[in-house]
């Protein structure tokens, strides 16, 4: 009987061990979930967000850019984590810049022949001019002064640009494409007086083989250009 009484005391002491456990795992774990809850950030309103990107691509292919990019910001507000918000944001801001370049543009595309540039340079424009070729192509030959800036690697050099952004540029490569790109870069960048050279160094050397530098004096008004096609 007493053996019994010993065993059934030993039991309940372990049913209520175990109870008192599973009890103190419960309220360890109520704990932890009302601290993650009042840590927690609040669930983004999904509905409002992607109301807002549909508003602000519907703007962006309209080609209202300023409103696109305000609804962007907007709808990256709710939902930072998204990236649907930051991509029209960037797609309107590029498109935005690009309108701005393009509806300036003047007939000539900043562009300047062998004869005008040297014309300018006769007459004392202090013209920075940096060749976008690749470093052999410089070594081989090169407009005196210039600067070699690799194309791939000028918004990396800016330090090497003149600190006022209105000081006369002129950029080239060989014929001229590379250089086009650098040209609206740096026109992106905020630099207002920079130049292409038409035709590049190829067009360069062609015409200072077989004509003589040009003097100070009145500078050579340029053909008009052609209708783009």
């Amino acid at each position: 009987m007493l053996k019994r009484l010993s065993l059934i005391v030993i039991i309940l002491a372990l049913l209520a061990a175990g109870f008192f456990i599973v009890s103190q795992n419960n309220s360890v774990r109520e704990t932890a979930a009302n601290e993650t809850a009042v840590f927690a950030s609040p669930t983004p309103d999904m509905p409002a967000y992607w109301d807002t990107v549909h508003a602000a691509e519907t703007a962006y292919q309209a080609s209202e850019f300023e409103q696109a990019m305000t609804l962007a910001q907007a709808a990256a507000a709710i939902s930072p984590a998204d990236s649907a918000a930051g991509d029209i944001f960037q797609a309107a801001a590029v498109a935005q810049a690009g309108d701005t370049y393009l509806r300036n543009l003047p007939d000539r595309r900043y562009r300047k022949n062998t004869e005008e540039f040297l014309a300018d340079v006769a007459n004392g424009t202090q013209y920075f001019v940096i060749d976008v070729r690749e470093p052999d192509e410089f070594a081989a030959d090169h407009i005196e002064n210039a600067v070699n800036i690799p194309l791939r690697d000028l918004v990396q050099q800016l330090d090497q640009l003149p600190d006022s952004k209105s000081q006369p540029i002129l950029v080239y490569c060989h014929t001229q494409k590379r250089a086009t790109h650098a040209l609206v870069v740096l026109r992106e960048l905020g630099y207002t007086n920079v130049f292409n050279l038409e035709g590049g160094w190829a067009e360069f050397a062609a015409w200072t083989a077989v004509n003589p530098m040009p003097t100070p004096g009145p500078t050579v008004t340029p053909e008009p250009e052609p209708p783009s096609c």
